[in-house]
């Protein structure tokens, strides 16, 4: 898995802010792909300790085994559902997990890992398909950089604003404006 958050970015690879793809099913996702500075094995930890994620993500509730529940909780300024529950699949330790259609996968790399991060978009028909995309790309980005200050910092850093993704290149994101 190739990161394209430093040098030169090629097609399909995310440049941090995250990109907007098409699946062969037809539904649109976010992906974000991320370097950090901690070993699969630590960012795995961070993101399936029960203890851990208490810490930088209160509202993603799991046990880290094959097909056990998990509950999201969203922010009171979220948009979309409040609660979202289901059973975790691709559960791959210490390399991949999903929680609905979120996927988290691990690659290691050179200087650490590469988080590659994704969600499938549930259009809500209350707003456009490109303001809905920049709400979740804006949504996970603040979680991405909430899990980055855990790892690197050690403290949660729950009260980090979202970004404007009205402003950001985001690539593939204006190909929802005609659909």
């Amino acid at each position: 898995m190739a990161c394209g958050c430093s040098g030169s970015v090629k097609a399909g690879q995310s440049t941090g802010l995250g990109t907007v793809r098409r699946r062969p099913d037809g539904h649109h996702i976010v992906v974000f792909e991320r370097p950090v500075r901690h070993s699969v094995e630590r960012v795995w930890s961070a993101v399936t300790a029960p203890e851990e994620r208490a810490v930088w993500a209160p509202g993603i509730r799991f046990d880290p085994a094959p097909d056990a529940r998990f509950d999201i909780w969203f922010g009171d300024d979220c948009e979309g559902p409040s609660h979202v529950s289901g059973h975790l699949s691709n559960f791959r330790p210490p390399r991949s997990i999903a929680l609905g259609s979120i996927a988290i996968e691990l690659a290691p790399a050179p200087s650490g890992c590469v988080i590659q991060f994704s969600d499938v978009l549930w259009f809500d028909n209350k707003r456009t398909k490109v303001d809905f995309a920049n709400a979740v790309l804006a949504g996970w980005h603040r979680f991405l950089d909430t899990l980055e200050i855990w790892l690197n910092e050690g403290r949660p850093a729950l009260d980090l604003p979202e970004p404007d993704y009205a402003r950001a290149f985001v690539e593939g994101r204006d190909s929802l404006g005609s659909l």
